[in-house]
């Protein structure tokens, strides 16, 4: 059945059910819970060989939802929208023979351990290689980007510089020719 692939039980449990007897297993499905999926199933056997068993499952109202009468074995699977207590119900009504019953129960949709789960080691080595192989041409990138800009500034630097220079010769010549002018104008001395 393909709504059980990949089945994972809460609940598996193998016991002896008397004769005339039934056994009850409740689950609970609390008030405001989105609608979930409960599946399992049953398998009964009595001295060496398959027996049937009748069983049935209840909604919180009472209702009847699955049944089966007379089968060994059944699977089962619902969606329970109706919050409340949902009730299995194993029953044996056979005079004389003792049965062992196995239940198996589980809520929700998960799954086993499947292969596309995993990661190998070998994509584990190639997504680190590829990390590597990134972070090398970034680095590269950065260090080619970063040599640009020093050669940039130095170039700036050397053009400050030489206009430095030149602003400084200019200033000192300025200063040159003033001491000089004001020097020949105090040691000018006619009398007007």
């Amino acid at each position: 059945d393909k709504h059980m692939e990949g089945f994972v039980p809460e609940l598996l449990l193998t016991f002896p059910l008397p004769a005339r007897s039934d056994e009850f297993f409740y689950e609970e499905l609390p008030a405001g819970t989105p609608p979930m999926l409960i599946r399992g199933g049953f398998f009964a056997s009595a001295a060496e060989e398959t027996s049937s068993v009748e069983f049935s499952i209840t909604d919180p109202k009472g209702n009847t939802i699955f049944e089966k009468k007379d089968e060994a074995e059944g699977l089962f699977h619902f969606v329970a929208t109706e919050p409340g207590l949902y009730t299995f119900i194993l029953s044996n009504h056979k005079w004389m023979q003792e049965k062992m019953v196995t239940f198996a129960l589980g809520k929700g949709n998960e799954t086993h351990l499947q292969a596309e789960h995993l990661e190998t080691v070998e994509d584990h080595i190639k997504s680190i290689d590829k990390t590597l192989v990134d972070i090398q041409t970034e680095s590269t990138y950065l260090w080619i980007r970063q040599k640009s800009h020093m050669k940039a500034v130095e170039s700036i630097h050397s053009r400050v510089l030489a206009f430095c220079i030149v602003e400084f010769i200019v200033l000192l010549a300025a200063s040159g020719f003033q001491v000089y002018y004001i020097k020949g104008l105090l040691s000018d001395r006619r009398i007007l």
